[in-house]
């Protein structure tokens, strides 16, 4: 799940280390990230300058630090007053100062999560970001690309699903899913399919615990291959599109990775309209850099003005990255936003656990990851004393 972001406000800091120790050592270290402050003007700077993804989901410090943000009635971010036995009459959200602190961070994270179900209840439109991975022509990496971001935002903390729309999808090389197992999901994708296709079936109220199996390699949920290649073939972009939402829109999900297919087809196109950003996947060679070219000269002839939209949200990377680009890009417009380098010992590997696993490959996938979600580390807090 995303991290909740808590502000702490306490003037001692014994109180404060002893808090954070057991946070960074529990089970909460992924689902908190705690900024700490110890001098109230410190505090009252931070709140005064912190907006959007910085903005905290929850404030819990001492009445004095409080007093000093004056603007937190209007400012819709829950608060906790931590207290000493004695009442804080102008408060109404109390919180025990002195208490196990397994209790005191489990009423935290409860604040912060009333609070979600509040806001979601009033927007039941909200679900997971959709992130396309996009490539001209087939060998780019997307799938090797695509399921290490997987496991970087599972260890990031956050809930994540792989979906592939890949004709012939090679996901199972890295979790070992087609060693021709059965079970009871693993024709998942075609009853969810046939679900959404049946009378009566809303979509985004369809769980997907039923249909999907979670991956611990990538860190994530996702749909068993599926051998029916003819049922991908024959999907429409708007069953496409439908499917994507249903996943993104369960409410189970903080991300949805969409692996597509490299030819510009329905599902293909599906991935351009329905993601809410995309990861376009170049070579610095030739013959990728033509094919990249062609397609944006369909969709310039096809969709002018939705080409503009999916430039707008889309990255330019360059995988298998040598230090040095030698090719020009193929469109004056396109910027490059990121790199991924080139691992050699994957040519020559026998352990495809390996390919997941690439301290070099996995910092920069962090890199692109941070760029895409504007995140931050879950698992250190920030503390500021001064």
């Amino acid at each position: 799940m995303v991290p909740v972001k808590v502000v702490l406000a306490v003037e001692d800091r014994d109180y404060i280390e002893p808090l954070l120790n057991y946070v960074h050592g529990s089970e909460y270290a992924r689902r908190l990230r705690i900024t700490a402050f110890s001098q109230p003007e410190a505090f009252h700077q931070y709140m005064i300058e912190t907006s959007g993804m910085k903005r905290p989901d929850v404030v819990v410090g001492e009445a004095a630090f409080l007093n000093l943000w004056t603007t937190r009635e209007n400012a819709d971010i829950p608060y906790l007053v931590l207290y000493e036995g004695e009442q804080v009459s102008e408060y109404e959200q109390l919180l025990l100062k002195y208490q196990p602190l397994s209790e005191l961070v489990s009423s935290i994270l409860e604040t912060a999560r009333q609070r979600s179900n509040s806001r979601k209840s009033v927007n039941s439109q909200e679900g997971g970001m959709i992130i396309g991975m996009v490539a001209a022509s087939g060998g780019l990496g997307k799938t090797t690309t695509a399921l290490n971001m997987s496991k970087q935002l599972g260890n990031e903390g956050y809930s994540v699903f792989y979906l592939n729309l890949e004709t012939m999808d090679s996901s199972a090389l890295f979790t070992g899913s087609d060693d021709g197992s059965s079970g009871a999901q693993e024709e998942g994708l075609s009853r969810l399919l046939y679900d959404l296709k049946s009378e009566g079936k809303e979509g985004a109220s369809l769980s997907m615990a039923s249909y999907c199996v979670h991956r611990p390699e990538i860190q994530a949920d996702t749909f068993q291959p599926v051998y029916n290649r003819k049922e991908l073939m024959d999907m429409t972009c708007d069953e496409a599109k439908e499917l994507i939402r249903t996943v993104a829109e369960s409410g189970q999900y903080d991300v949805v990775i969409v692996d597509g297919d490299s030819e510009h087809g329905e599902r293909a196109q599906a991935v351009l309209e329905a993601s809410h950003k995309l990861i376009w996947l170049l070579a610095d060679d030739l013959m990728s850099m033509h094919k990249c070219g062609l397609w944006l000269d369909v969709l310039a002839t096809t969709q002018p003005e939705g080409l503009k939209a999916i430039i707008c949200k889309t990255s330019f990377v360059v995988n298998r990255y040598m230090g040095t680009m030698i090719n020009s890009l193929p469109r004056d417009f396109i910027e490059l936003n990121g790199a991924l380098p080139y691992i050699p010992s994957w040519k020559q590997m026998q352990h495809r656990e390996l390919l997941l696993s690439s301290p070099i490959y996995q910092r920069e996938i962090r890199h692109l990851c941070r760029e895409l979600l504007d995140m931050e580390s879950a698992a250190q807090p920030t503390i500021a004393w001064s």
